[in-house]
């Protein structure tokens, strides 16, 4: 009797530890998910920002309002590298709560700059086609 209660608590540790493990990767791959949408959106900044490079001229009216979307692509862009450069999905001795709260956090962080650079891009793309019309 007692082997089967062994076996059996055994099996139920060895599901909870897989869920826990399935609950971790699940959050990672959002994140990831998330930071590969992002990347794909720098593209978009590095195309804006050489758009707004082609209208510079320092006598143009348009100047400041270049200066003031270049900064806000710039941010975004700094924002996101700092984001990357900051992100370790090394949870090697971490508990899984340790792991959920960093994760979650870092969720809450990667869906900010996704926010940021949403409205980088959407703000200067508006800028840049009425540039462009004039």
């Amino acid at each position: 009797m007692k082997r089967i209660l062994f076996f059996v608590a055994l099996a139920i540790i060895a599901t909870g530890c897989s869920a826990d493990k399935d609950q971790e990767k699940l959050l990672l791959d959002t994140v990831i998910k998330t930071h590969d949408k992002l990347m794909a959106d720098d593209g978009a900044i590095m195309k804006n920002k050489m758009s707004l490079k082609a209208f510079a001229n320092p006598s143009s009216d348009i100047q400041d309002s270049i200066t003031y979307y270049n900064k806000l692509l710039g941010n975004a862009d700094d924002a996101m590298m700092n984001w990357m450069n900051k992100f370790s999905p090394d949870f090697t001795g971490k508990t899984h709560e340790q792991i959920m709260a960093y994760l979650n956090d870092q969720k809450a962080q990667v869906l900010k700059l996704d926010s940021q650079i949403n409205n980088a891009v959407s703000s200067s793309n508006k800028f840049i086609q009425k540039v462009k019309t004039k």
